[in-house]
């Protein structure tokens, strides 16, 4: 150990509320840090997996001109600041010059000769390895989408299609030139991001105080981007002030303000499951031998949602005719639903072949459905805590990604308050098919992929009273041991359920991009609804989720790969 050792935190990649938290640290445990790189410097902590981008960095010429400092990584300086001093450095803390590395470079080529341009040709799963690009880049995609207007859009999709590239990457990126020529990849700030980590435009967003107050306001369970920047412009920066100033008769956002802090707690993995399970078996009582699915982030291997999905057919097609009304009347009459919207049917064929472009806030389908609040025991969600307590000492190996969520999720939310019979080949319903995908993944990010872009078109319908059990502030002040949670129960036929299980699986972009796909090149039109085929001018059917990706002529990704 040096006799004089200095710390030196390399900002680069490394968020500006971290790097103050991390100087803070040191400091508090009077670990030398110096404010600068200068000579004296005997120890370079670094996001960096080479040092000679650390050198370039500094200004110099290569890794050698930093003669005998220590080059490390930000696990060797966690471990100072949990031992209270500095440790001594091991191998496993040091970082290589690439020179070092030369084999590993020689080994492993280029991913841009191999990356598909479209989502849905990708493997894409829910953890992947690029988390600290990924998550910068969704701040930027964040940030337009609220602004929302054409060119905005343009960039929040921009940057939505980057971040889905990098997330079905098979290793670390480690040189922005390992994806040069990769489609969707260009823009300066996406470039500046893959150098650093970070960008100036990332760090402006966090500090922006409008950015702050849209999130805020856009999360509250009926609120869109314009009732958003109408509370901004009356001067509101918090929910108790939208409380205490909104009138709006709309029954979600009636509820909404009533139930914020339950409707904003995330919905466990645990929750989901009972929410399932007690649908199913009001189900049974209504419509016997009814196929349900729970779809959504949940399918695709979350452990946690902002809400529950829920997609119900039955194999006799016309039996489901009717079957929400008298599903609703038995969740009712349990005491299960606290309020919610019944919307009817608009399907009809002709959608099929009508060429409907996608709006900015994504193309609604025309299944009945219900969306509304029920409630839940609070016991299904402590159990759930509990175990993943324990869950978490077993799997020690998850702490990078839990740490990088959770670095994201601070540096964000700082200045911040506390989406007839069926014919013969329909007719086999395996079990097998309707088995609710077991869960082995960890929760890498909190996406919105249900509803969440239907409320601006539902306006209309919703701002009429919703069938409730009283004023919701009334309830939410006589609330017992539960907690409300959003539900949205979808009723689709048989003969359109695989394609709807595809697209209420999602994610937003994988349907998205599988939708281009079909219209680009194959010359179909594919939705929720089924998939009709230009070149043969009719309908390819599917009798298993499988058959939909082999209609497109694409290789099957199982739900927990399509996380883009």
């Amino acid at each position: 150990m040096d006799d004089n050792p200095i710390i030196y935190i390399l900002e680069a990649r490394i968020q500006r509320q971290r790097l103050k938290d991390m100087q803070n640290s040191a400091r508090k445990r009077q670990i030398p840090i110096a404010e600068q790189y200068s000579s004296s410097v005997t120890h370079i902590v670094t996001e960096f997996d080479n040092a000679d981008a650390v050198a370039r960095k500094l200004g110099l010429e290569s890794a050698r001109c930093l003669n005998q400092r220590q080059v490390v990584k930000l696990q060797w300086f966690a471990d100072c600041i949990r031992a209270g001093c500095l440790v001594p450095v091991d191998e496993h803390h040091k970082v290589r010059s690439g020179e070092n590395n030369q084999s590993v470079r020689e080994v492993a080529p280029p991913v841009s000769a191999r990356i598909p341009d479209y989502a849905c040709q990708r493997h894409t799963p829910l953890r992947h390895h690029n988390n600290k690009f990924t998550d910068a880049l969704e701040i930027l995609e964040k940030y337009a989408d609220l602004r929302y207007d054409d060119q905005d859009y343009s960039r929040a999709l921009a940057f939505r299609r980057a971040s889905c590239v990098l997330k079905s990457l098979s290793r670390p990126l480690s040189r922005l030139s390992e994806i040069q020529n990769v489609t969707h990849i260009g823009s300066h700030s996406q470039k500046e991001i893959l150098e650093d980590g970070t960008s100036e435009e990332v760090e402006k967003i966090c500090a922006d105080p409008w950015f702050q107050k849209m999130k805020l306001f856009t999360a509250i369970f009926g609120i869109g981007h314009a009732r958003a920047k109408e509370f901004i412009a009356k001067g509101w920066s918090s929910i108790q002030e939208v409380r205490d100033g909104c009138t709006s008769s709309d029954w979600r956002i009636q509820w909404g303000l009533a139930f914020h802090e339950d409707l904003t707690t995330p919905v466990t993995r645990a929750e989901a499951d009972y929410i399932l399970g007690v649908v199913r078996r009001h189900v049974d009582r209504v419509l016997p031998g009814a196929v349900m699915e729970l779809t959504g982030g949940f399918r695709r291997g979350k452990q946690t949602g902002h809400d529950v999905d829920i997609l119900i057919t039955h194999p006799v097609e016309n039996k489901i005719i009717e079957a929400l009304p008298r599903l609703l009347q038995s969740l009712q009459s349990h005491d299960i639903v606290l309020c919610g919207h019944h919307e009817r049917s608009t399907y009809h064929e002709e959608l099929l072949t009508q060429n409907t472009k996608l709006s900015p806030r994504g193309q609604l389908d025309h299944f009945e459905k219900w969306i509304g609040i029920i409630k839940v025991p609070n016991k299904i969600r402590i159990k759930d805590d509990q175990s993943d307590k324990t869950s978490s000492h077993q799997h020690g190996n998850n702490n990078r990604n839990t740490d990088m969520k959770e670095n994201k999720d601070k540096f964000e939310n700082r200045n911040l308050e506390s989406d007839n019979n069926t014919d013969s080949h329909k007719s086999d319903v395996g079990n097998e098919k309707y088995q609710r995908q077991e869960d082995t993944l960890d929760s890498g990010s909190a996406i919105s992929d249900s509803l969440e872009d239907v409320w601006e078109s539902l306006d209309k319908a919703s701002s009429s009273p919703s069938p409730s059990h009283g004023n919701p502030r009334e309830v939410k002040a006589s609330q017992g041991d539960w907690i409300a949670r959003r539900v949205d129960l979808i009723i689709s036929p048989f003969s359109q359920f695989f394609y709807a299980l595809v697209g209420w699986t999602g994610s937003k972009q994988f349907n998205r991009d599988v939708r281009t796909y079909a219209e680009r090149e194959m010359n179909m039109k594919l939705s929720s609804h089924g998939l009709y085929d230009f070149n043969q001018g009719k309908q390819l059917v599917a009798s298993s989720e499988r058959e939909v990706f082999d209609n497109l002529k694409l290789p099957y990704f199982e739900p927990q790969d399509r996380n883009c």
